[in-house]
């Protein structure tokens, strides 16, 4: 029943129509209106969650060359990372190989540093000494300028450090041509806003007790259309919530559309650090008392879809018997899920999106990825690189599988739980981020 080209219309709705869904803005709360409003018509029971985020504007941002030479580069700030104000600051441009405590020596104090893909570890690096500002290369050659947020958790925490993105080939201009002196500016407006997750709920027929959540993320980094990444996720949970209801479910399935993805995975970090704090404070007087927490019991996610070219993957948190699951559905229904690259095929293992979150407090979760895009976080990720028969591959499988393992197993087939190699994985994760799990705040 899933239909690639109805998922596709509300793909076109949310990075077409509407466009950038920066985290907190009243873009990201049309999207959001949207969303609801095609769940109310599908007779789900709607809501909204609201919960409070830290945002940002960029009102003027550059990168200049002073000396030896006069050039402008062109840059992205990071609006959470911190301001420069209008004038910017000017200084002696340095270039580290990386960002590690070897290389952090009084030398950077004072400079403008030019380096590759530092941000958390090097803000607690910086506490002793401090550059004025941070040229952050991309990546990869031959790809678009990187958007992104920063933190504002840990500009809080070690004090704002002004970070503008440059494309791989400006970055290493800046290297060989010798830039000596550079004038960098974020002038960033930052404030608080609400964002809100959207629900959509179907009750289940014969054990409604038992649920489900099925989603994506709506928002984007900053100022850019985020066809794949992730209204194309965002649109598959849509049209999957059609076909449920439509064809029925014995179990509850909880279609989410969840915020601020992009900014720390707010939304389903807030949701599941909710649903801990419930279950903390039922347990305390019953251990045995069964909390709502205790009622979900697996999260399926869709996070970056629909590109005409791109490689499946899952990444799986729970128990083997989740991603043995899927393994035999893909080769009972001819769907490839590649194991080249990063996180490639169906494998344990964190995956950076909304799904963690909930394996943070216990619950398995399957995170669907048609990952290999080299547009993601740039002015590229429009809808000219995807189609509905994308959408198909992964909409058609999830329906499948939560076809059979919910809403017509006679016994959910999956035990509730996270294998201790899970758990420390997770809590690698969380350290790497610089974070506390959900639940742990």
């Amino acid at each position: 029943m899933f239909n690639g080209g109805k998922a596709f219309k509300h793909l076109e709705k949310m990075a077409v129509e509407i466009g950038s869904r920066d985290s907190g803005s009243a873009e990201e709360r049309e999207a959001a209106e949207y969303i609801a409003s095609v769940f109310r018509g599908l007779g789900l029971k709607t809501s909204f969650q609201e919960f409070d985020v830290e945002t940002g504007r960029i009102l003027k941002q550059g990168l200049e060359v002073l000396e030896p030479y006069m050039e402008e580069v062109e840059c992205m700030a990071l609006p959470l990372a911190g301001g420069t104000g209008p004038e910017g600051v000017e200084g002696e441009l340095l270039y580290l190989e990386s960002v590690v405590e070897e290389y952090i020596t009084p030398e950077i104090d004072g400079k403008i540093l030019l380096t590759q893909g530092f941000y958390r570890a090097g803000l607690e690096l910086f506490t002793k000494y401090r550059p004025l500002g941070v040229v952050s290369i991309g990546r990869r050659p031959n790809s678009p300028l990187g958007h992104g947020w920063g933190t504002a958790k840990l500009r809080d925490k070690y004090g704002p450090m002004p970070v503008v993105n440059v494309k791989f080939e400006d970055g290493l201009k800046l290297l060989e041509s010798g830039a000596k002196r550079v004038r960098l500016t974020a002038d960033i407006e930052a404030g608080k806003a609400k964002s809100q997750n959207v629900i959509g709920e179907l009750e289940g027929s014969e054990k409604p007790e038992e649920v489900v959540l099925v989603g994506g993320h709506y928002d984007t980094v900053p100022g850019i259309p985020g066809a794949s990444d992730n209204a194309a996720g965002t649109a598959v949970a849509m049209e999957l919530a059609r076909v449920f209801s439509e064809k029925g479910t014995k179990r509850t399935l909880r279609f989410v559309a969840w915020g601020c993805e992009e900014s720390g995975c707010l939304g389903s970090r807030h949701d599941a650090s909710r649903l801990k704090k419930e279950d903390d404070e039922l347990k305390k007087g019953d251990e045995d008392a069964k909390s709502e927490l205790d009622g979900i019991r697996l999260v399926v996610n869709a996070d970056v879809q629909g590109g005409k070219i791109g490689r499946n993957t899952v990444a799986s948190l729970g128990p083997v018997e989740l991603k043995s699951a899927v393994k035999l559905m893909a080769k009972e229904v001819g769907v490839v899920f590649s194991m080249g690259g990063s996180g490639g095929g169906i494998s344990g293992g964190v995956y950076s999106s909304d799904g963690t979150s909930y394996s943070a407090v216990g619950v398995p979760s399957l995170n669907f990825i048609r990952g290999g895009a080299p547009y993601i976080h740039s002015m590229e990720d429009s809808i000219r690189w995807l189609s509905p028969d994308a959408l198909q591959i992964h909409g058609e499988f999830m329906e499948r599988f939560l076809t059979r393992y919910v809403a017509e197993a006679v016994a959910f087939p999956f035990e509730r739980t996270i294998p201790d190699d899970d758990r420390k994985a997770i809590e690698r994760f969380y350290k790497g981020r610089m974070s506390k799990p959900p639940g742990r705040e």
